[in-house]
């Protein structure tokens, strides 16, 4: 088995140099080239428990998400993991399905399986159940895109309000007064925000809010499919729609397309995330787009700097989102 010794003597450097550049340490940039290639040619690889056991420290960091599905999801682990990967971290991810019993019992394993520190994107516990799991674990977490009422931990979110404001404003401008919104359910932090976003705007440009513009769901894609259906079944339908995450948008545009109506001829629609769909369309779909790259990393900067014996008081930042017309 290669062993650090191998790794020095391959690079000429000492064991320490290794160590310290394993460890996320400051290393000259010429031993970083050194000790990289030797890595790569022994095939050398970090064993994590015998680590965890030599320096006390736990190098697994645990992942509780609702789901990889969502490209936003994905994107924001991919981006955290790789800084986590970087500072000598490793990811164990658990994915809960924005189910209440998984999620408890996910976090409950994730903070008794010996891990040093949780990224947490939380959507049905309660402050009373997340601290029935945690209390007593001395095990640092950051919340992730929504927080819990009540959990004093660093959060990093998105500017939902903001965004959902600008967006639905953006209709306004457009000359629109009949704007649906298709919105998640009103226990998820992120669709109730964004809800309160596109009521804001609503207030803001002098219309009174509708109820029956206004459908709300899971954030999938039947969702956004079946809404569209319903909103367009009235007898006065909206001229434009609002769409507040990517599964809903893509339900929404299928739809259109099955019923051979244009956007935005027929119907506009301000989608959420899928950027990269909307862009392609025949005529560009304007979509609300988040930071999921700033915030995976943020996240991951942020619960580093605890494990590093950061004990400032909890965080709360918002990133801002950007609108793509």
């Amino acid at each position: 088995m290669t062993t650090i010794k191998d790794v020095a003597q391959l690079a000429g450097v000492s064991p320490s140099t290794v160590s310290k550049y394993i460890n996320g340490g400051n290393v000259r940039a010429e031993n970083v080239t050194a000790i990289r290639d030797a890595i790569a040619e022994l095939g050398y690889r970090v064993n994590p428990i015998a680590r965890s056991l030599k320096t006390r420290h736990s190098y697994s960091i645990g992942i509780l998400l609702p789901s990889l599905a969502a490209p936003f999801f994905s994107g924001v682990f991919m981006s955290l993991d790789k800084l986590l990967r970087e500072r000598g971290y490793h990811s164990m991810i658990s994915c809960y399905y924005s189910d209440h019993g998984l999620e408890r019992d996910y976090l409950g394993y994730l903070i008794s399986a010996g891990i040093g520190g949780l990224i947490y994107v939380p959507e049905n516990l309660t402050a009373e159940e997340f601290l029935e799991l945690t209390e007593g674990r001395n095990v640092p977490v950051v919340q992730m895109d929504r927080m819990i009422p009540g959990v004093a931990a660093d959060a990093v979110l998105a500017e939902n309000i903001a965004a959902s404001r600008q967006a639905a404003a953006r209709l306004i401008a457009q000359g629109h007064r009949r704007i649906a919104v298709i919105s998640g359910p009103s226990s998820i932090q992120t669709a109730k925000e964004r809800l309160a976003g596109y009521l804001r705007a609503l207030e803001e440009g002098g219309i009174l809010y509708d109820s029956t513009l206004a459908v709300s769901g899971e954030l999938t894609f039947a969702t956004g499919y079946q809404g569209f259906s319903r909103l367009m079944a009235l007898d006065n339908p909206p001229t434009a729609i609002f769409c507040t995450n990517h599964d809903i948008t893509m339900g929404v545009v299928t739809a259109a397309r099955e019923r051979g109506l244009k956007i935005p001829g027929d119907v506009s629609v301000f989608g959420y995330d899928c950027v990269d769909v909307c862009a392609v369309m025949t005529s560009a779909v304007p979509v609300v787009r988040q930071p999921e790259r700033e915030l995976g990393r943020t996240a991951a900067a942020y619960l580093i700097e605890r494990l590093e014996g950061c004990d400032a008081p909890p965080r709360v930042t918002r990133l801002k989102c950007s609108l793509i017309l």
